[in-house]
């Protein structure tokens, strides 16, 4: 809050320079109006900030994006700044050092919001110290629910996991208890809800096993559909930056050689692409997996409790061979289904882009 309440005063500080600067005229232009803006949008933000510290257990998403997405305009305007040499509003030291201190403190922001709030999730033993045995972590929070949206897409998250695996063999009570989001007992009451409202629909269409898993799993595996639609498209963007990087080196054997500034945004856009498309890949694989696991806890569930209500008469029929076989067998196959059927889609259209 202190932070944030030091970057608003910042702005507004500039704000103030500038209209004392300006003629009256010229106090409401474009500078001042986005500076305004900043201030109101600052203001918001430490409110959100006053919620996320008193009520929050981890980091909001849209202001960590926030607080990075000013710190890259910052750093924009600064370099132009400092190429701005015969502008005089712009090169005041008043207007400079406001800049300045609200650069740093947006820094300073942003790291704190990327900084743990937990300690670490295991104590691990000393160096020689073999006889130390973990504590159970059975029916402790997983971090992954208090994960930052950065933690997440890094799965930094599974540090303490990994750290621990590489001292001792992981067991089932080192374990961290399973995230509500894809708990069987919660997945498995959604799908009822859903496939009980498909039968009583019955009388106007037939009831649809589809449409209930759809309406159950439908978001996070569009979202892995769009994660992958953006990762396609990166892929092949990547030869094109390639390809005029390597026109930026061969006009340097020319008359007329292109600006170095082409060659380092070539060289740099290259290397974020490289890193976008791998944050989405993995992001896409993980959630199009979590849904294959909560299509089958679901239809494990489900299948489960129809096979203990079933009379007498309708046992003869099915058999214990037969439902096991639904468990093993068909369940395994239709959540398998969900790894790679964005392929569908993706295929072709990587065909259509290649071509």
């Amino acid at each position: 809050l202190v932070l944030a309440s030091v970057i608003a005063a910042a702005v507004a500080a500039e704000l103030l320079f500038t209209a004392v600067m300006l003629p009256l005229s010229g106090v409401f232009n474009v500078l001042t109006i986005s500076l305004l803006i900043q201030i109101a949008a600052y203001v918001v933000a430490i409110r959100l900030h006053y919620y996320e510290q008193t009520r929050a257990r981890q980091s909001s998403d849209l202001l960590l994006l926030y607080w990075l997405t000013t710190i890259i305009v910052s750093l924009v305007v600064l370099r132009t700044d400092l190429g701005a040499r015969y502008a005089p509003l712009v090169t005041h030291p008043a207007v400079r050092a406001a800049r300045y201190t609200m650069l740093l403190s947006t820094i300073a922001l942003f790291c704190a919001e990327l900084w743990p709030r937990k300690l670490a999730e295991y104590v691990l033993a000393e160096d020689g110290d073999e006889d130390v045995v973990s504590a159970s972590r059975f029916g402790v929070r997983a971090p992954v629910e208090d994960a930052n949206i950065f933690s997440r897409l890094t799965f930094s998250w599974m540090s303490p996991l990994l750290k621990l695996g590489r001292r001792k063999q992981v067991s089932e009570g080192d374990l961290w208890e399973i995230p509500s989001n894809i708990a069987p007992v919660n997945i498995a009451e959604t799908f009822d809800t859903n496939w009980q409202y498909e039968i009583d629909q019955g009388v106007q269409r037939s009831p649809s096993l589809i449409r209930a898993l759809w309406k159950t799993l439908g978001a996070p595996f569009a979202l892995a559909g769009a994660l992958k639609l953006i990762q396609d498209v990166i892929q092949f963007l990547q030869p094109v930056f390639l390809s005029l990087l390597l026109g930026f080196v061969s006009s340097h054997a020319t008359d007329s050689p292109q600006p170095m500034s082409f060659g380092y945004f070539y060289a740099g856009s290259l290397l974020v692409l490289q890193g976008i498309q791998t944050l989405f890949l993995h992001q896409y694989f993980q959630l199009c997996m979590a849904t294959g696991m909560k299509v089958k806890s679901s239809l494990t569930t489900a299948i489960f409790k129809k096979a203990m209500r079933l009379s007498n008469e309708t046992r003869q029929e099915y058999t214990t061979g037969s439902i096991s076989t639904l468990f093993s067998v068909d369940v395994e196959r239709i959540g398998g289904v969900t790894d790679y059927a964005h392929i569908v889609w993706s295929g072709p259209l990587q065909i259509v882009l290649a071509v």
